[in-house]
């Protein structure tokens, strides 16, 4: 038993070094940037965990860290003989990850600031006297340790488990308006450069809840190139459910109706190539309750004032469906109506038209009949301008 017991623990002794050294191989190949509290290893099932990873975000925002991630849970394969030559992380799973956006009051979002991280010179460690032998007066560091990308070879593709995005926004606000995004199950797709110090292009889907509540589902695929000279980037979401209040700081300003109540869901495509938008949407608000702003009682739309404009696009089960879309170059995009919208507004028009006739029928004559004509055409004109237009 006592030869059985010595081999056993030379056995496990061996695989704590290892465990050991291959843990301060991979800490001293992180950028100053990226911080872990542990690394743990099952040698048995070729498995690892990163426990406590954390991402530093830029300076002049709220949080320390933009990213901090309970557990990064991953396969692994030998790059040579031993688990000391290198690795090879395969299927990566991101567990019980928070996402930090903020908007600052001047608008700068640290997501666009992130590359002040990334590309920061190293600090400068005081050097370790046992590490570091003096001689003539002069001093011999110690050599720094391998590079990440020379110790590990990364994957693209990675899975998310239970994440969350916190929106911050101070921009144009009296205070900081927070939505969280919860319960994110979602597929990344990260391509970078041989070094691992830049990002060649990004790709994600996935759902959420918006914040936390199960029957507010917001969900995403998107693709990010950004290395192109201008945006690039194609994203797609379909929400469904989403309560519109948490909404109220990025519409209020604009609406001439105060909302109390009211559920999104729809589908919204922003497609931005080299700078240009090319956007189709389409919302469906349902469970609407709402009024009309003081000041706003006789604002008109198209000669029809704000709370008649939106029986028009009410349907018959009490929804308020608008359909619209986006094109042309960023600095200057055009909007048009979709093809729902349109019926509606062309079911406005026609309304316009009978109200004209009946109104001009009633003056017995005091009109002639070239100027009734020409009102009447005019009208028929508008009608057709909005059903012909089709960009």
């Amino acid at each position: 038993m006592t030869a059985a017991a010595c081999i056993a623990a030379v056995f496990i002794y061996r695989y704590q070094i290892i465990s050991y050294s291959t843990e301060k191989i991979l800490r001293s190949a992180l950028p100053d940037y990226i911080k872990v509290e542990g690394i743990k290893f099952d040698f048995n099932r070729s498995k690892a965990s990163i426990m406590g990873f954390k991402i530093k975000g830029p300076e002049a925002f709220s949080d320390t860290y933009i990213t901090e991630i309970s557990e990064i849970e991953c396969g692994y394969k030998m790059k040579g003989k031993t688990i000391l030559d290198g690795l090879e992380i395969t299927n990566p799973v991101i567990k019980n990850m928070v996402l930090r956006i903020e908007r600052n009051s001047d608008g700068t979002v640290n997501l666009s600031k992130m590359g002040e991280v990334l590309n920061a010179p190293p600090k400068v460690v005081a050097a370790d006297p046992v590490t570091t032998s003096v001689a003539a007066g002069s001093a011999v560091a110690a050599p720094k340790g391998p590079k990440a990308s020379d110790f590990i070879k990364l994957p693209r593709d990675f899975s998310v488990r239970n994440g969350k995005v916190v929106i911050i926004d101070r921009f144009n606000m009296a205070r900081a308006h927070v939505i969280n995004f919860d319960n994110i199950e979602a597929g990344i797709s990260l391509n970078m450069n041989d070094a691992y110090s830049d990002v060649l292009g990004f790709a994600s889907t996935g759902s959420g809840n918006l914040n936390g509540n199960k029957d507010e589902v917001v969900g995403w695929n998107i693709t990010f190139d950004p290395k192109a000279p201008k945006l690039t980037m194609s994203s797609r979401f379909d929400v469904s459910g989403v309560n519109i209040l948490p909404l109220e700081p990025y519409y209020d300003r604009y609406s001439p109706f105060a909302f109390s109540r009211g559920r999104i869901s729809g589908t919204l495509v922003f497609d931005f190539n080299n700078g240009n938008i090319g956007s189709m949407n389409e919302l469906r608000i349902s469970e609407l309750v709402f009024s009309v702003k003081p000041g706003y009682e006789n604002a008109v739309v198209f000669d029809t004032s704000v709370k008649d404009l939106v029986k028009y696009f009410t349907t018959a089960s009490g929804d308020v469906v608008f359909d619209f879309k986006i094109k042309g170059d960023m600095a200057a995009p055009r909007f048009y109506l979709g093809p729902i919208s349109k019926q509606a507004v062309t079911a406005m028009v026609v309304d316009k038209v009978s109200d004209m006739i009946q109104q001009m029928s009633s003056k017995d004559g005091a009109a002639t009949g070239s100027s009734q004509n020409s009102d009447i055409g005019s009208a028929i004109d508008m009608i057709k301008g909005f059903m012909d237009k089709k960009k």
